[in-house]
């Protein structure tokens, strides 16, 4: 836990105990927290080998606090697709409406956003696809948010554990449900080139094609998600975070470091990302959404 994003506070090892009943054997990754007002419930969905790859499943659980511990329930059976491939992300609008949004296995190769119900536990089977292919690579999923009305989305292509990073395709639309529009690249190579459209694997480094060591995404991580924070009355950050695979000290994953960006808009248009070693937030400590 954090107040600043410096200072931080470790309240749980594991706040879902379950998980470690089978963690040897079944993956777990990407989970996502959102307060549901209406339940007064905290609602968490998580990736899982147990699901991914195999149906359209998507594990669930739910806690009285977010600290956990959270408890699995039934798990979401999503229907804007017959196999939910390898990311899942929780978005929460404004009224407090909650949607997955998750990339399919079965072709054509499908980023959809699903509207769930009021209590967050099914699916409405209410659903839109924000992109679609029929080939490799195929795109992981980052996140979603919100600002002055219009949706985003970002998507990348699969670097599966790799170095160099990945880009940052953005999308955007008026409605969640409805027609969803590609804006551009924010996330390009560091020599400022374009990485190109298609890759044959995901082996190859899309800003140096010849060689996997040689030049990296100007932000070297493959991203996760996008953090909504509130941090006045007056201004809301849209924080990219993401996974710099390969950048541990001792060379153990569970060690590697994140990137955390902030994403930056001139009037409506969105900027390329910069790496930042550090940067600076002027947070009012006495606001409270």
């Amino acid at each position: 836990m954090s107040l600043d994003l410096v200072n931080w506070i470790l309240i749980s090892n594991n706040i879902v105990p379950e998980v470690t009943k089978d963690n040897y054997y079944i993956n777990y990754w990407m989970p996502n927290v959102g307060y549901n007002r209406l339940t007064e419930q905290y609602v968490m969905i998580y990736w899982s080998s147990r699901y991914g790859f195999k149906n359209s499943q998507v594990a669930l659980a739910v806690s009285s606090t977010p600290f956990g511990p959270f408890v699995n329930v039934q798990p979401l059976e999503m229907q804007g697709g017959k196999i939910i491939s390898d990311t899942t992300n929780l978005f929460v609008d404004d009224d407090n409406t909650a949607y997955v949004r998750y990339n399919t296995r079965d072709e054509p190769l499908r980023h959809v956003v699903e509207k769930l119900s009021s209590d967050w536990m099914t699916t409405t089977g209410q659903f839109s696809v924000i992109f679609e292919k029929e080939d490799f690579p195929w795109y992981d999923g980052g996140g979603m948010f919100k600002r002055k009305g219009t949706y985003y989305t970002m998507l990348s292509f699969d670097c599966c554990f790799c170095q160099w990073g990945s880009d940052a395709r953005i999308f955007s639309s008026t409605k969640i449900l409805g027609n969803w529009t590609y804006l551009g690249q924010l996330n390009y190579c560091a020599d400022g080139s374009a990485p190109p459209k298609h890759v044959t694997d995901m082996t190859i480094n899309p800003c140096s094609i010849d060689d996997p060591f040689g030049t990296n995404f100007t932000v070297p991580a493959q991203q996760f998600n996008v953090a909504t924070l509130p941090i006045s009355s007056e201004e809301t950050l849209h924080l990219y975070y993401g996974e710099r695979f390969r950048s541990s000290n001792d060379g153990l994953k569970a060690h590697d470091f994140q990137a955390w960006i902030p994403i930056k808009f001139i009037d409506a248009c969105l900027q390329p990302m910069q790496f930042l070693d550090n940067f600076t937030l002027n947070i009012d400590m006495e606001f409270k959404k």
